[in-house]
C-alpha cells in the first residue's frame, strides 16, 4: 500500500456501530428506530429484548 492509498483521517473510516446489530430485522433487514422489543416497521417480525 503506498502513502497514497490510505484515507487521509484514518478515524473517518467506519461504518454503523455494531450495538446497532439487535435492531436489525431478522425477517428484512430493515433497522428499527428504538430499542426491542419492537415490531418491524416494515414486515411486522417481532425484535424480541434479547
Amino acid at each position: 500500500m503506498t502513502e497514497d492509498a490510505r484515507p487521509a483521517d484514518p478515524d473517518a473510516d467506519g461504518g454503523d456501530p455494531a450495538c446497532w446489530l439487535r435492531r436489525v430485522c431478522p425477517a428484512c433487514g430493515r433497522l428499527a428506530d428504538v430499542d426491542p422489543p419492537v415490531r418491524c416497521a416494515a414486515c411486522g417480525e417481532l425484535l424480541p429484548a434479547d
